[in-house]
């Protein structure tokens, strides 16, 4: 269990006892404005005696993590608040609220769903079940690429679970390893955070309102980058596509120092061959990730289901 000692009342990070400053966000924890509480107690007060905060698990680029004990069920949940930055106003909040209500209704084995989400006191959340595992994200950092056998079974249950949700006129819109969990017990892959990204758009392209990416670039599909207002499955299937490059060589197939290196080459450039970095990648599997990342939509595949069924 975490022990939040001293949390910050503007981001809820625990500080070191004595701190003066948060290192995570650089408030004055001395100074704590009146009335205002930090997040865990609004997080706490907004679930209810039901549930008991115990501790944050980790933070990204649009949530901190906390993890949840359901008093009732006896189970633990992982609860995302959302950066207040994120959701300055009344409409997002509407829109957050509808786009996880929707998510909510899938099923599908290699979706994390959301279990519930809410609003109150300025917080903003929703909880999904808290599994034992780790995210694509820090393996590949441990262990730099997979086998071969590993990034088959990532390619099947990843494009399977896509076409459940687009299926459901659902887009993801942030397919990367970090919202990949490969589960400790099977090694089975869980697809995070659906739809949220969609709900936290401001106009259905890559900004928030408050002028945030939403999204992480290295990953983007080139309409998504450029700021489209209209993204479809197609967009998700593109961002796959550079997953599963990692996933197979260890490494990206664009690199760029700024914003707009990366939307450049997403946009102007061709994807490398994963061959070129992998040679004893099997063909139907470099040629179903390079039309993955073509670079306009009508030259992808058009379905996930379809990929997966090419490749079998």
């Amino acid at each position: 269990m975490t022990t939040l000692t001293q949390p910050c009342y503007r981001c809820g990070a625990a500080t070191n006892p004595g701190a003066r400053f948060c290192e995570h966000c650089g408030a004055n924890v001395k100074d704590r404005p009146p009335g205002d509480a930090p997040v865990p107690e609004r997080l706490q007060a907004a679930l209810g005696s039901d549930y008991r905060v115990m501790g944050e698990l980790g933070r990204g680029g649009f949530a901190v993590v906390y993890s949840v004990k359901d008093l009732r069920l006896n189970r633990y949940l992982a609860v995302k608040v959302i950066r207040p930055a994120l959701v300055a106003s009344e409409r997002m909040v509407e829109r957050f609220r509808r786009e996880a209500q929707m998510v909510s209704q899938l099923s599908h084995p290699n979706i994390l769903t959301v279990s519930f989400a809410g609003e109150a006191d300025g917080v903003v959340f929703y909880a999904m079940p808290r599994v034992q595992g780790r995210t694509l994200r820090e393996i590949l950092r441990e262990r730099g690429k997979l086998s071969m056998v590993e990034c088959l079974k990532l390619f099947h249950e990843m494009t399977s679970a896509l076409d459940h949700a687009h299926a459901q006129g659902i887009v993801h819109r942030d397919v990367k390893p970090a919202n990949v969990m490969l589960e400790h017990s099977g090694g089975r892959a869980l697809l995070l955070d659906f739809g949220i990204a969609k709900a936290l758009a401001a106009t259905g392209g890559n900004l928030s309102i408050s002028g945030q990416i939403i999204g992480s670039l290295e990953y983007m599909s080139p309409e998504q980058a450029a700021g489209s207002k209209t993204i479809d499955a197609r967009s998700d299937i593109y961002s796959l596509g550079i997953v599963l490059f990692e996933a197979v060589t260890g490494r990206l197939p664009f690199a760029g120092a700024t914003v707009d290196d990366f939307v450049s080459q997403h946009t102007t450039g061709g994807a490398p061959d994963v061959r070129t970095h992998r040679p004893d990648t099997p063909d139907g599997l470099a040629n179903v990730i390079a039309r993955c990342m073509a670079r306009e939509p009508a030259e992808r595949w058009q379905t996930a289901g379809e990929a997966a069924a090419e490749l079998k």
